[in-house]
């Protein structure tokens, strides 16, 4: 999916991941190519449900598609 799309809720926005444990993913990441999960995406909104360490990390290694698993709760 491309990481334009993705709508992130205000709450994830007023939170702040570990940032030990996020630069173990940045860490992963340029080690590997590739997060170690896809983010959790609700297919119809595209608003992220789950993965925003994640996210955050292809944020800042500016990756332009991430791997994504649809949740189609509400």
């Amino acid at each position: 999916m491309s990481f334009d799309d993705i709508i992130v809720p205000e709450a994830f926005l007023k939170t702040r991941p570990n940032p030990v444990k996020t630069e173990e993913v940045i860490e992963f990441v340029k080690r590997t190519g590739h997060l170690d999960k896809p983010l959790t995406i609700e297919k119809v909104s595209k608003v992220l449900k789950d993965g925003y360490r994640r996210y955050i990390v292809a944020k800042t290694l500016k990756m332009d598609n991430v791997p994504v698993v649809y949740n189609d709760q509400k």
